[in-house]
C-alpha cells in the first residue's frame, strides 16, 4: 500500500514507493491534487496566464511615459524658436483685434442703419397723408386705430391733424378727445383747441375750448388744483349747449369721485369750494349734488360731516335729493351700505319729507325681508306705526309669514326683485 504525503511549503506531492515511471507517477499525482485540491491548479494556470498580461500593460506604459517626456524635453530645448513665434503671435494677434474693432464698429453702424430703416417702415409718415383722404376715410382710420388701440398711428395721425388743420367729424372728434383725456396729452389737447380756434370750430364754444377734456388730462397728470380751475373757467361757457353742459358735468363727477376714493383731504376742500362757486355763479346744483353724494355715502366722519353741512346749507339740494330718494335707497342698498340708507331717513325726518322717508322705509323693509332678518323688520315695521307711515298690505303679509316662520314666503314685487335672498342652510354637528 502506498502511502502519498504533501508538501505544502512547494506545492507539490511525492508518493514514496510507488511503482511504475516517472511519467505515469506524475500524472498520478496531478490527478490526486486535482481531486483532493481542486483550486490550486486553477490559480496557478491563471497567474501564468496574468504574468503576459501584466508584463505587455508594464510595457506599453513604460513607452507611452517616455514618449511625452522626449516631447517635454524636444520642447524645453526649443526656447529662442518659442520666443520668436511668440512674438509673431503677439504681432498677429494685434492685426486681428483692430480688425475686429474695425468689423464690429461696422457691425454697429449697420445694425443702427438697419434698424432706422425698420422704424421708417415701420413709421406711416412714408405713406400716408390726410390731405388725399376724405372726411369719411379720416373717420374711418382714426376709429380703426382707436379700436385696436394702435397709440403711435394715433398719435401722428392727430398729428397730422393739426399740422394740415383737418379734424374728424364731430362724433370721431369726441372719441379722440376722450382717448387724448385718459392718455393725459394734454399737449395734443391744448393744440386741438387751438386749431378749433383757428377754424371756428362750433367744439371751440361748445366745450369752452376744450375745457373738460384738458381738465380730465390735467387731473390724470396729479395737477388737481389746475384742473379744478381749469373745469371752473370753462363751467360756464359749456353750460350754453346741452352737450357741453353734460360734458362738463361728467367731467366733475369723474373728479369728485376719484377724489372721495382716493381719500384726499386738501383736494376735497378745493373740490367744495369749486362747487360753491359754480353754483353761485351758474345756479346748478348737480356739481354741489355729486360732491354730496360722495360724502354722504362715505364711511369717514368728516365727510359726512361735510355732506350734512352741504345738505342744511342748500335748499335746491334737498328737493333733489327727495326726487330721486328711491334712486338713491336702491343704490346705497346695492353697494350693502345701510347705514347711509339709516341717515338718509333721519334727514328726511328732520326735513319734514314724508313721502321720500316713506319709500326709504318700503325699500328696506324688502331688502331686511329678502335677507330674512326678522328683528330689522320688525323695528321697520315699529318705525312705520310710530310715524303713521303704514307699509303696504303685501309687506304685512310677508312680515306675518317672517314671524310665523314658514317655508315658503309670498314673493315681493317692484324693488325687492333687485335683492337676492341667501341660500338656506342648516348647521350639522
Amino acid at each position: 500500500m502506498a502511502m502519498l504525503t504533501r508538501l505544502t511549503s512547494s506545492g507539490t506531492t511525492t508518493v514514496a514507493g510507488a511503482p511504475g515511471s516517472p511519467k505515469g507517477l506524475q500524472r498520478f499525482q496531478n490527478y490526486i491534487s486535482a481531486f483532493l485540491w481542486p483550486g490550486t491548479q486553477r490559480q496557478r494556470r491563471k497567474s501564468t496566464h496574468l504574468d503576459p498580461m501584466d508584463c505587455f500593460t508594464n510595457d506599453l506604459v513604460t513607452r507611452k511615459t517616455q514618449k511625452w517626456e522626449e516631447l517635454r524635453d524636444s520642447l524645453i530645448k526649443r526656447p529662442s524658436s518659442g520666443n520668436l513665434e511668440a512674438d509673431a503671435n503677439c504681432n498677429v494677434g494685434t492685426q486681428r483685434k483692430a480688425g475686429s474693432t474695425s468689423f464690429s464698429q461696422n457691425v454697429g453702424l449697420m445694425s443702427k442703419g438697419m434698424m432706422s430703416d425698420l422704424k421708417a417702415l415701420r413709421s406711416p409718415q412714408l405713406g400716408l397723408d390726410i390731405r388725399s383722404l376724405s372726411q369719411a376715410q379720416l373717420d374711418n382710420l382714426l376709429m380703426a386705430t382707436l379700436e385696436i388701440k394702435n397709440k403711435l398711428d394715433f398719435l401722428y395721425l392727430i398729428r397730422q391733424c393739426i399740422r394740415c388743420n383737418l379734424l374728424p367729424s364731430n362724433e370721431v372728434f369726441v372719441s379722440c378727445l376722450k382717448y387724448l383725456s385718459a392718455q393725459r396729452k394734454l399737449q395734443q389737447l391744448e393744440a386741438l383747441a387751438e386749431t378749433c380756434r383757428q377754424l371756428e370750430h362750433p367744439f371751440s364754444q361748445t366745450y369752452a375750448d376744450l375745457a373738460p377734456f384738458r381738465a380730465i388730462a390735467l387731473w390724470n397728470n396729479g395737477n388737481a388744483d389746475v384742473a379744478l380751475m381749469t373745469l371752473h373757467r370753462g363751467y360756464g361757457v359749456s353750460m350754453t349747449s346741452e352737450e357741453g353742459r353734460r360734458m362738463a358735468r361728467s367731467a366733475f363727477r369723474t373728479i369728485s369721485e376719484e377724489t372721495l376714493a382716493q381719500k384726499s383731504e386738501a383736494v376735497l376742500v378745493s373740490l367744495l369750494e369749486v362747487a360753491r362757486a359754480i353754483h353761485r355763479e351758474h345756479k346748478d346744483i348737480f356739481v354741489v349734488a355729486c360732491v354730496w353724494k360722495q360724502c354722504f355715502a362715505s364711511d369717514w366722519f368728516c365727510d359726512q360731516k361735510s355732506a350734512s353741512e352741504l345738505f342744511e346749507h342748500y335748499k335746491e339740494l334737498q328737493e333733489l335729493v327727495e326726487r330721486r330718494a328711491s334712486s338713491l335707497c336702491s343704490s346705497f342698498l346695492a353697494r350693502n351700505n345701510v347705514d347711509a340708507v339709516h341717515r338718509l331717513i333721519e334727514a328726511f325726518l328732520q326735513h319734514q319729507q314724508r313721502l321720500a322717508c316713506s319709500s326709504c322705509l318700503s325699500l328696506l323693509f324688502n331688502y331686511q325681508y329678502m335677507r330674512k332678518d326678522l328683528r330689522a323688520c320688525a323695528e321697520i315695521v315699529k318705525s312705520c306705526s310710530e310715524l303713521e307711515m303704514p307699509l303696504n298690505e303685501l309687506q304685512n303679509e310677508q312680515f306675518l309669514s317672517l314671524f310665523l316662520d314658514q317655508s315658503d314666503p309670498v314673493d315681493s314685487s317692484g324693488m325687492a326683485s333687485k335683492y337676492k335672498a341667501p341660500k338656506s342652510f342648516q348647521y350639522k354637528f
